[in-house]
């Protein structure tokens, strides 16, 4: 029986009267409510436990599931890390196999554009050695080519680069023979850029003019400045340049061409004087003198002897 149970008999038996209702069955059914109640609680209890294992049990299911993503994610990060660690050891291994190896020594040289220099001159000047370190020897390749271009005044110009795992290939560009200088009948070849060569030839090449009285290097670099800018038919028809200088001009040469006229120049105005020549030699009855010192005229030679001794030494030389 509830407390009010008890206190409502309690007042009904002081007033004299039954209760309406069985204190039995109000107790029974109070206990009979109790354990309800209890289930009830119990009943929301295992509501809440299964919950909560579902939801332990949702969280292992996640987690399950990814664990393997997170395992391949792991293994591709290794592997990567792995597989440059392996790299950067073979590429060293391999740097260092290659510099003790005899494929990063110098071990051949080849010579490519020359006519007039051997090619084994070439390379002894070169001072290029075989047996060396070839990448040494490749990043000064800048001075063994001015060595070349300055032991070898034929060589222009020189160019060293690789030419296979371990060679190098040497590319050079030779100034032309464009004159002869004559001295005591013994003839030196005359290069473009107005440099002599000591080597000695006993006869004249066909073709090339001939250079006479200079004695000093110099004048013949400025004149050869100028008659390289001749135009070609010019430069085939002249056969002989004698320095003539005066007391007053130092400038002064003469031309001998091969049609038998003499020409006086300043090697100053040698490009500018002699684009009239054609114009003044079709004017001319016969063979003369081309005076462009001073202005330009023309005369015929004074005498005979002077205009056969012309054609003598002009066909002597063609």
């Amino acid at each position: 029986m509830t407390p009010w149970q008890k206190e409502n008999l309690e007042y009904l038996k002081s007033q004299g009267d039954k209760p309406t209702w069985n204190p039995l069955v109000l107790t029974e059914e109070a206990e009979t409510d109790e354990p309800n109640e209890s289930e009830g609680e119990i009943e929301a209890s295992d509501d809440e436990t299964i919950d909560t294992e579902d939801k332990q049990n949702k969280t292992y299911e996640s987690f399950a599931d990814r664990l393997p993503n997170i395992k391949k994610v792991r293994n591709k990060r290794l592997y990567r890390r792995l597989t440059l660690i392996v790299s950067v050891f073979l590429i060293a291994i391999l740097v260092v196999l290659y510099f003790v190896s005899p494929l990063s020594k110098l071990g051949n040289i080849s010579v490519a554009g020359n006519q007039s220099v051997d090619s084994q001159k070439i390379i002894e000047q070169s001072k290029l050695e075989k047996g060396k370190s070839l990448w040494e020897q490749f990043g000064d390749r800048k001075i063994y080519e001015q060595k070349i271009s300055r032991q070898l005044p034929r060589i222009k110009k020189a160019t060293i680069s690789l030419n296979g795992i371990n060679s190098f290939k040497i590319a050079v560009e030779e100034y032309e023979v464009v004159a002869l200088e004559s001295v005591n009948n013994i003839y030196h070849p005359i290069l473009e850029n107005g440099k002599i060569l000591p080597e000695e030839m006993s006869a004249p090449e066909s073709g090339m003019p001939i250079f006479q009285n200079f004695t000093d290097e110099s004048i013949i670099q400025n004149l050869m400045n100028s008659y390289n800018k001749l135009p070609e038919s010019l430069k085939q028809n002249i056969s002989e340049i004698r320095y003539a200088p005066s007391n007053v001009n130092k400038e002064l040469v003469n031309l001998y061409m091969k049609d038998t006229n003499i020409v006086i120049v300043n090697i100053s105005q040698l490009v500018e004087k002699m684009a009239y020549y054609d114009k003044v030699a079709s004017q001319m009855d016969k063979p003369g003198t081309i005076d462009m010192e001073v202005g330009i005229f023309s005369y015929p030679f004074v005498n005979e002897s002077t205009d056969e001794s012309v054609e003598e030494s002009s066909q002597a030389l063609e």
